[in-house]
């Protein structure tokens, strides 16, 4: 993380560096600079200054909104954006493309940038030129504005995420700069591009307002800017040529907000007023507190006799609230689990979940979780010398140490689950995997050299006829798979229960784009010598965790065809694979980088989700928190949170439900208000334009 935060922290000087050594450039010809001016520019515009940076806080918020919102809503523009244009911004960057112009684009997208927002702001009231400092001020502030709504429902993915063969060149330049993105970009927010947006919104303002000439080169330099932005954004594979338009379009709503809105603003925010009002009440408390009592009053006096506006502005706070409410509902989804505690470890499938707790007292609490009732079932078992290790399918689950197995059926009817067979092997138990045949399920037992397979009853059935060592077993249906190593690389082995199939694939964790990143990184990539560190298997899919030794890496491997593919990013750390059906649950660590050696003890995983049907990954989780054993179920994801403190929560993440109850009856009262309000504020529209 030093060094993400050292390369933003260049990026910010060298635009403020930048800002100030033209400043002789862009002055107006009858200014002076002197140091003493930027001392004074705080005294006199303190106002500007905290409006026009205060976007960068409440832009964090609703960023944390609109990641939220994406994961639970799956709401995505992107697909008809690319109906639209298809793949011109790809010829773009394909007919652009070199090195030279990755670098230089790369820091002109982010260094310019800011540099050209620290000017707009800083040249008008450096130079003390409060009319245009106003209203280019409100300009930039009114972009961010009319650029939430967008950003919040209309998510457009970067062209590079989304086009085949188009690459995020901006993104992924260095692991440094990736990982800086990562944290501050949800990637999602390309309809409108603010970068095109705020730079015309300020040469807009100044090419209407600025009378004498005065910013005269300052507004030939944005003309300059925005088209070589327009160009930089395109080839860096974020921004659609849709995007550019919205960005043009908020610019000019921008600007148009701010001739209606700027003298009103202003007569209340401007600095100068704010001196005024402080040594009016210093002066005299007590006729100042009634003034501003007065103009309080004065505020809702025409909403005694109230008029078209007054119900205007009533329908907006009435639909602003649900909305709000609304959306927090849709990015607040994920709640705890009641009754857990002390979850040491976690496993489930289908519709539930098992938790094992080993409480205060050192003894072992074992639960079965219905994840869509919330109903919870005590675990009967004998008890055990050390915790036991749960594997889950969907009709029940196993618990095994070294020496002892006991299996147990899922019931909804049993206030209790007892054990329906419990087996003792004649050697050591590595792993388990449940699968199933004709007659049921399988409980298959992997030792050093052997398999051995059960049926529930846990009496022996014919195994395979395959050779060890078993490492990693997993099993789906009639098929189990083990890893091993070849000299080309990690091996997956793969058999059906009845021997009948047999087959190996090789595993290519191997992604060109992020090993040239590392390779300029001077790590040392050495595939022939990576190993399995763990297998999921689900009917057709097998999940393969890579231990490539500077880092763990996913591959997504179809059974029957051979096909792979890298899940999450292939520059972060990846562990905890989990799969149900369409879904794919996952730990990455979106911070990671991997020129940092042992970042392990201070990075936090964050729990992703992978959908195989519409090829996406979503980030679930944005907080400060440890997350682990992801689990997908048939409805939901559920994880577990390690809080600061160290205590532990069991969340379960819903997949289908979006709306709460409250919001429901909430939507249903606003609806039943709007029929009257709007009923009142069509009489009163009538009455005032025709009375």
């Amino acid at each position: 993380m030093v060094a993400e935060t050292g390369i933003y922290i260049t990026w910010v000087t060298g635009a403020i560096l930048l800002s100030v050594i033209f400043m002789p450039v862009f002055k107006p010809v009858f200014a002076k600079i002197t140091i003493d001016g930027f001392i004074d520019m705080f005294r006199r515009y303190w106002a500007h200054i905290i409006i026009v940076f205060s976007v960068y806080i409440w832009k964090d918020l609703f960023d944390g909104l609109d990641r939220s919102l994406m994961a639970n809503t799956r709401i995505d523009m992107t697909p008809y954006v690319y109906a639209v244009e298809g793949d011109i911004v790809l010829w773009i960057q394909d007919a652009l493309r070199s090195a030279i112009m990755d670098e230089i684009l790369t820091h002109f997208y982010v260094m310019g940038f800011m540099a050209v927002t620290f000017s707009s702001l800083i040249y008008p009231i450096y130079f003390d030129d409060r009319y245009m400092a106003d209203r280019v001020c409100l300009s930039m502030f009114w972009v961010y504005i009319l650029a939430i709504p967008f950003y919040l429902f209309f998510n457009v993915r970067v062209t590079g995420d989304y086009i085949p063969l188009m690459e995020t060149i901006a993104y992924d330049l260095t692991p440094e700069i990736h990982n800086w993105f990562t944290r501050i970009d949800p990637f999602t927010n390309g309809m409108p591009s603010l970068h095109i947006g705020l730079p015309f919104a300020v040469w807009l303002t100044m090419q209407k307002w600025d009378d004498d000439g005065r910013w005269i080169k300052y507004r030939g330099f944005l003309l300059i800017f925005i088209s070589l932005t327009a160009i930089a954004i395109i080839y860096l594979g974020i921004h659609w040529l849709v995007d550019i338009i919205g960005g043009m379009v908020i610019a000019i709503f921008a600007v148009k907000l701010t001739e209606r809105s700027h003298k009103k603003l202003w007569d209340i925010f401007d600095e100068r007023r704010f001196s005024h009002r402080l040594a009016r009440a210093l002066d005299d408390p007590k006729r100042s507190f009634n003034n501003t009592l007065h103009e309080i009053m004065n505020i809702f006096e025409p909403f005694k006799e109230p008029g078209r506006k007054q119900t205007s502005l009533f329908i907006a706070a009435l639909l602003i609230s649900t909305g709000s409410v609304l959306l927090w509902d849709a990015t607040h989804q994920h709640f705890p689990i009641e009754g857990s505690e002390w979850p040491t470890s976690t496993s489930g499938s289908g519709g539930w979940l098992v938790t094992i707790e080993e409480l205060p007292d050192e003894t072992i609490s074992i639960a079965a979780w219905n994840t869509t009732s919330l109903r919870n079932y005590s675990v009967s078992t004998k008890p055990w010398n050390s915790l036991p290790s749960v594997t889950t399918s969907d009709d029940g689950f196993v618990l095994f140490n070294q020496n002892r197995i006991d299996f147990f059926e899922f019931k909804d009817d049993a206030q209790i689950l007892q054990p329906l067979s419990r087996y003792y092997p004649e050697y050591l138990i590595n792993d388990v995997s449940l699968g199933s045949n004709s007659e049921g399920i399988v409980i298959v037992i992997s030792h050093d050299y052997i398999l051995t397979l059960l049926d529930k009853n846990g009496e022996i059935i014919p195994s395979p006829a395959v050779n060890g060592p078993f490492k990693n077993i997993a099993a789906s249906n009639n098929l189990i798979a083990w890893s091993s190593n070849s000299t080309e690389g990690p091996v997956v082995n793969i058999t059906s229960i009845d021997s009948q199939l047999r087959t190996s694939i090789e595993i290519n964790p191997i992604d060109f784009l992020s090993d040239v990143t590392l390779l300029s990184e001077d790590i040392v990539i050495d595939y022939s010598n990576s190993s399995i560190k763990d297998l999921i298997m689900d009917k057709k899919w097998l999940i393969v965790l890579v231990d490539l030794g500077y880092m763990d890496r996913l591959v997504l491997v179809d059974i029957f065809t051979g096909n792979q593919s890298i899940l999450g990013d292939p520059l972060w750390q990846s562990s905890s694979p989990s799969i149900y059906e369409n879904n794919i649950a996952f730990l990455q660590i979106p911070t990671w980088n991997p020129t940092i050696l042992n970042q392990q003890s201070f990075e936090n995983n964050d729990v992703w989700l992978y959908n195989i049907s519409n090829n996406q990954s979503t980030r679930l989780t944005y907080d400060d928190l440890n997350q682990f054993q992801p689990h997908a179920l048939e409805d939901s994801i559920v994880w577990t949170d390690e809080k600061s403190n160290g205590d532990l929560e069991v969340i379960v993440y819903p997949l289908e439900e979006v709306f709460r109850p409250y919001s429901s009856v909430l939507i249903q009262s606003a609806i039943l208000m709007l029929i009257p309000l709007i009923f009142v504020w069509a009489s009163q529209s009538i009455k005032e334009n025709y009375g």
